[in-house]
C-alpha cells in the first residue's frame, strides 16, 4: 500500500504545469525604485534655462543692436560726408565760373591798357602818360596773379589747340614748323581752366 502512495506521489510531482516552476523575482527595494523614477524624469523632462542663460542671451541681443547702431550711424555719417563734399564742389565751382566771368571783363580793361601804351605817341608828356598807363595796366596783372590767374605768353613754344588759337599761319624754315611765332593776344587760365586761350600766330614750313 505504501509503494502505491509513493507511486502516486510522483506521479503528481510529474503533472505540475511548466508555468509554475518559472520564478519571476521582483526588486521591491523601495530605494531602487525611486532610484529608476528619479532617472525617468531626468530624461523625460526638458532642462529649464537658468537665470544666468537669460542674463547671457539678454546681453548677447542687446550686443546686436547696439552694432546694428554704430553701422547705421557710420552709414549716416559717410551719407553726411558724401553731400557736404559734393555741395563744396558744386559751390566751389560756381565760385571759379563767377570769378572767371569777372576776370574775364578785367582782361578786357588789360588789353584796352597795352593798346593805350602801344599807340601813346612821343609828344610832351607823353612819357608821363605812358608811366601812369604802364603802372595800372601792371597792378591789373599783378592782382589777378595773386587771385591765382596765370598768363600765358606761348612764344617759340609748339603750337597747342587746347590753350591757344591761331589767328595767322607764317612760313618758316623746318626748325620752327608748327611752334608759335608770336603772341599777338596773350592768354590767361585760373588752375586748370583756361579763361582766355592766347591768340597767337604759328609757323608753317614753306
Amino acid at each position: 500500500m505504501s509503494r502505491k502512495n509513493d507511486d502516486r506521489a510522483n506521479d503528481e510531482q510529474q503533472k505540475v504545469p511548466e508555468d509554475d516552476s518559472e520564478f519571476k523575482v521582483q526588486d521591491r527595494r523601495h530605494w531602487q525604485q525611486d532610484d529608476e523614477g528619479d532617472d525617468e524624469s531626468i530624461e523625460s523632462s526638458p532642462v529649464k534655462p537658468t537665470i544666468i542663460d537669460e542674463y547671457r542671451e539678454r546681453a548677447e541681443q542687446a550686443e546686436q543692436k547696439l552694432h546694428e547702431y554704430i553701422e547705421a550711424f557710420k552709414q549716416f555719417r559717410r551719407e553726411q560726408d558724401d553731400v557736404r563734399a559734393r555741395l563744396n564742389r558744386d559751390i566751389q565751382r560756381k565760385v571759379e565760373l563767377q570769378f572767371g566771368e569777372l576776370v574775364g571783363d578785367l582782361l578786357n580793361s588789360i588789353d584796352d591798357l597795352d593798346l593805350a601804351l602801344a599807340h601813346i605817341g612821343d609828344g610832351e608828356g607823353a612819357g608821363n602818360l605812358a608811366r601812369g598807363v604802364q603802372m595800372v595796366r601792371n597792378k591789373f596783372v599783378e592782382t589777378l596773379e595773386r587771385h591765382g590767374v596765370e598768363r600765358m605768353d606761348p612764344n617759340g613754344e609748339e603750337f597747342d589747340p587746347n590753350t591757344t588759337e591761331a589767328i595767322r599761319m607764317d612760313s618758316v624754315d623746318g626748325e620752327r614748323d608748327g611752334k608759335i611765332t608770336e603772341t599777338l593776344r596773350p592768354g590767361y587760365r585760373l588752375g586748370d581752366r583756361i579763361i582766355r586761350p592766347a591768340q597767337v600766330a604759328v609757323g608753317r614750313r614753306s
